[in-house]
């Protein structure tokens, strides 16, 4: 580990009397994902400054950090960068299935933590952060389900949540890639890393418990590369507790680009999520819009609002909650996409069991 510089922490008063204090951020995972919220914070954000990096490959922290041109430490684990009173904030960008540690470390010294989804890789490991955010007493984690901030998702919620459409009776969602992200991609990814989105809006929408789903796998693609280890496309059927239902459909190997689909039906209205803005083009008898296959490039607003919206906590000393996903929620995900998993795998209609909601995240 390279030499800390000198200690700073948030002092809230002075933010509250408008005086300009820096958020000094340490990031666990500089991969693809990782790297590209290191540019947004440090291209994007003023309020914050990345001053220290953690990656398994040594090579993905040295790359993060000469990318942006930063002056940071190159810490030795995770836990040594968590611990450096230097670091004010966490963001957790590393494999799903290492998020749970730090969360916990970062949550017993009351650090504020921005982590990727899904926050952990199956419910009973999420329900162990909601836990011990609840014996600290208090909120720290933020849950990287973009979409919420979404422009199109946002002004979907503001419709709902003035009651412009009457109560949601059903919903119809796509969620298609151009091709898989990855040759590993695999069947189970399309729900964790896929659908685990979709989940997250159903709950964010319909504000109601989800009691059940089932999974359907479609006839398979004869262009997806990855052959039998990657069974879709594949549909979800979720019912809530009110008797409403939802469908979700991905296919990550639709060829075309990458489509976000959502459709609400209200007791009076529909209420459908915009395409993005695109020129039209006219054409040899032909009007066109172009659809990117980058899914960070659909969705980059709603990245930087994300971590817009979690530095600002920071600095009014807020707890997340509302648009900004909670511990709670990413545990709701995981418990949905658990599931799914086993319609999945063993078939039919799966009941989706939570434990009781804390006073902490009502």
């Amino acid at each position: 580990m390279t030499a800390a510089r000198a200690s700073s922490t948030i002092n809230h008063q002075q933010v509250n009397k408008g005086v300009s204090t820096m958020i000094n951020v340490g990031f666990i995972g500089c991969g693809a994902m990782g790297r590209d919220h290191v540019r947004r914070i440090t291209d994007k954000c003023g309020n914050a400054q990345v001053v220290g990096v953690y990656d398994t490959v040594l090579g993905n922290a040295k790359q993060a950090i000469e990318d942006n041109r930063l002056d940071a430490t190159i810490y030795d684990s995770a836990d040594a960068l968590i611990d450096d009173p230097n670091v004010d904030a966490v963001v957790i960008a590393s494999r799903n299935d290492v998020h749970l540690d730090p969360l916990l470390h970062t949550i017993a010294i009351g650090k504020p933590t921005f982590t990727e989804k899904p926050m952990t890789i199956n419910g009973s490991d999420s329900w162990k952060v909601v836990e011990a955010e609840v014996a600290k007493g208090r909120k720290t984690i933020q849950v990287g389900f973009n979409w919420r901030f979404d422009p199109g998702y946002d002004a979907m919620k503001t419709f709902v949540g003035d009651g412009q459409i009457g109560s949601l009776l059903m919903a119809g969602m796509r969620h298609y890639n151009a091709q898989a992200s990855t040759s590993y991609y695999g069947t189970d990814n399309v729900i964790n890393d896929t659908l685990i989105h979709n989940f997250d809006v159903l709950h964010y929408m319909f504000d109601g418990d989800i009691t059940s789903v089932e999974m359907k796998f479609a006839r398979m693609n004869t262009l997806n590369p990855n052959g039998e280890s990657l069974r879709e496309p594949q549909l979800a059927i979720v019912e809530f507790s009110d008797g409403a239902l939802a469908t979700a459909e991905a296919n990550v190997n639709c060829q075309y680009g990458y489509d976000i689909q959502c459709r609400l039906v209200g007791e009076s209205g529909i209420i459908s999520l915009p395409d993005v803005a695109t020129p039209e083009v006219r054409k040899a008898g032909q009007i066109s819009h172009a659809i990117s296959s980058a899914w960070f490039d659909r969705f980059i607003e709603a990245y930087d609002r994300e971590f817009d919206r979690f530095f600002a906590n920071i600095e009014a000393d807020r707890q997340p909650g509302g648009k900004e996903a909670t511990a709670w929620d990413g545990y709701v995900a995981n418990v949905v996409a658990d599931a799914a998993l086993d319609s999945l795998h063993h078939g039919g209609r799966i009941p989706v069991t939570l434990n009781e909601q804390p006073a902490l995240y009502r």
